[in-house]
């Protein structure tokens, strides 16, 4: 929803308005708590900053991924809609993938408990950001009918 008109009422947002506003919340909040955790890690030094830098790298990656697929305006490509949110989650699992891959060699040097509270941060906090952004901006409106005029006159032959 977005401000209210000149009668108090909240105007409708067209679904590309609220899919772009949750991906600028999204970007912005995903990029704030990577800083934060990597901050919180470098104040506690060595092996904490390590894991916090992994897991705040992840979790970026994986914010920007969310994003940009809901940037992407899709009303433009309907039929590439559905294959945008396969690319996205094959993205998502493919950045997991090369997490395990690549972290899997230094993890002795970096601090998993740290690594783990970074990610699932950034990650339940971006997962909620985008739902609460999608579920305020499509909101249902109903009108009543005397608030939207007359009803239409009925054909003679309607039963």
């Amino acid at each position: 929803m977005s401000a209210p008109d000149a009668v108090g009422r909240p105007t409708a947002r067209t679904a590309e308005t609220a899919f772009r506003a949750a991906g600028r919340r999204v970007a912005v909040i995903g990029t704030a708590l990577a800083a934060a955790c990597l901050a919180a890690g470098a104040a506690s030094g060595g092996r904490a900053l390590a894991g916090a830098a992994w897991g705040a790298g992840a979790g970026l990656v994986l914010t920007v991924i969310t994003a940009v697929a809901l940037l992407v305006p899709w009303q433009r490509f309907p039929l590439m809609a559905p294959a945008g949110v396969m690319l996205s989650f094959a993205a998502k699992i493919a950045v997991m993938v090369a997490v395990v891959l690549l972290a899997g060699p230094h993890r002795a040097g970096f601090s998993r408990p740290w690594f783990l509270a970074s990610l699932a941060l950034i990650l339940i906090v971006v997962t909620i950001v985008e739902v609460v952004a999608l579920a305020r901006g499509r909101a249902l409106t109903v009108e009543s009918q005397g608030e939207a005029g007359p009803a239409p006159p009925r054909p003679a032959n309607a039963r």
